[in-house]
């Protein structure tokens, strides 16, 4: 009989028909290398282990404040026993090798809840494999510990106060988009009201909110669960990632029933966001009529103070950037020491951008006019660009330039 994990575990059942668990995926040394992976991603805070197939070893690398760090290697004859632990643990089918599978499977390390998302590729050499992990946590970080500028901040609570309306939080995957929602739900939440959340992942707990999840071998749609909660009659809406048309509508369809709705998607800033839902088939009048505000963010390394090292600001750099800096001004660089692990980063900041729609921004979207004319109108009645409060952090050593352009 095998030892028993050193964690706790709640795994997916198995599929219908999926064959239970065979000696290699049951082996001892496997179970150990396996768990010793995740725990020690777990005490790095790390958000996805990748265990990668190379022609004649299992790679394993974590990524860690953004960045892949290899961790170990697994030789090629255990390459399948590992992999199967990693499917036998998250309910898939390991009979399986040619087709891309989900799961998921929960464990608890002393007192830290954590989900964890197992994806599986075929490859080249084999099945790639990714866990993303999820640490279950009570939202409590408010708005103004997300690192808003001042200004931004002031008129996004402004925004919220509004009685309804629609409020994207947008960017990219891995922005930090739930953290800002979850702040957002925070400061309009009250007792006397119906709060719900619909969200693939539910990353943080709120007290006081009701907050589903979609279960993948369910017979309803994302869609069918958005309406579903809509149907609840909330005075506070969350709505995870919106990604096609029937979520859209839905999402919509909520923020003119005099509710507040906030709902995430990808895009690549502002603007872009909202010209995203009307590709989506999403009539623009009905947009603008329900939206209260755009966020759009992105999460980069912060510079270690300890040890970042300051540079003036340059002709070239001036010219490379586009924008007016300060003639005095200084950026800054990463260096290493013993306080960040020799990586010259502690931590992460966040860099964003607020799109605040006014009646005449309404009419430009409404005609259609060039996205540009848009965004240059939107400057002019003071939407701060991404790469301008990026730009800032830097000056101020929160950042290097460069991470800032790279997220860009």
């Amino acid at each position: 009989m095998a030892d028993k994990s050193p964690f706790d575990v709640t795994r997916r059942p198995p599929a219908p028909g999926a064959p239970q668990a065979q000696a290699p995926a049951d082996d001892k040394t496997v179970i150990q290398d396996v768990d010793r992976v995740i725990a020690d991603a777990v005490e790095a805070g790390a958000t996805d282990v990748h265990f990668e197939p190379l022609q004649e070893t299992l790679s394993v690398r974590m990524r860690i404040g953004g960045s892949l760090k290899h961790v170990r290697d697994f030789p090629e004859k255990v390459r399948t026993n590992v992999l199967n632990r990693l499917k036998v643990q998250s309910g898939m089918d390991i009979t399986k090798s040619r087709v891309p599978q989900s799961g998921f499977l929960r464990k608890e390390i002393g007192d830290r809840k954590i989900e964890l998302y197992v994806y599986v590729m075929p490859s080249l050499y084999g099945e790639s494999v990714v866990v993303k992990l999820q640490y279950k946590q009570s939202a409590t970080m408010r708005l103004n510990e997300l690192g808003m500028s001042a200004a931004t901040l002031t008129a996004y609570k402004k925004a919220l106060g509004r009685s309804s309306g629609l409020y994207l939080i947008t960017g990219p995957p891995g922005s930090g988009k739930r953290t800002t929602v979850y702040a957002s739900i925070l400061e309009v939440l009250q007792p006397d009201m119906l709060v719900m959340g619909f969200d693939p992942i539910v990353k943080y707990e709120v007290p006081g909110m009701i907050q589903g999840k979609p279960d993948d071998r369910g017979e309803f749609s994302f869609g069918d669960g958005i309406l579903s909660l809509l149907k609840q009659e909330p005075d506070v809406a969350y709505i995870g990632d919106i990604t096609n048309e029937a979520e859209a509508r839905g999402t919509i369809q909520g923020a003119f029933a005099k509710r507040k709705v906030m709902a995430r998607m990808t895009a690549n800033d502002a603007i872009n966001a909202i010209q995203n839902l009307i590709d989506m088939g999403v009539q623009p009048f009905l947009l603008t009529a329900s939206l209260a505000a755009v966020l759009n963010q992105r999460l980069i390394r912060k510079l270690c103070p300890a040890c970042r090292e300051a540079y003036p600001v340059t002709e070239e750099l001036v010219k490379e950037i586009g924008l007016r800096l300060p003639a005095d001004g200084r950026f800054y660089k990463s260096v290493g020491c013993p306080a960040c692990g020799q990586t010259g980063f502690a931590g992460s900041v966040a860099i964003f951008e607020l799109y605040l729609p006014s009646e005449e921004l309404n009419k430009m979207m409404v005609a259609k006019e060039p996205l540009t004319a848009v965004r240059q109108r939107a400057q002019r009645e003071g939407l701060t660009a991404l790469k301008v409060d990026g730009v800032l952090k830097a000056l101020a050593g929160f950042c290097t330039l460069e991470e800032v352009l790279n997220a860009l």
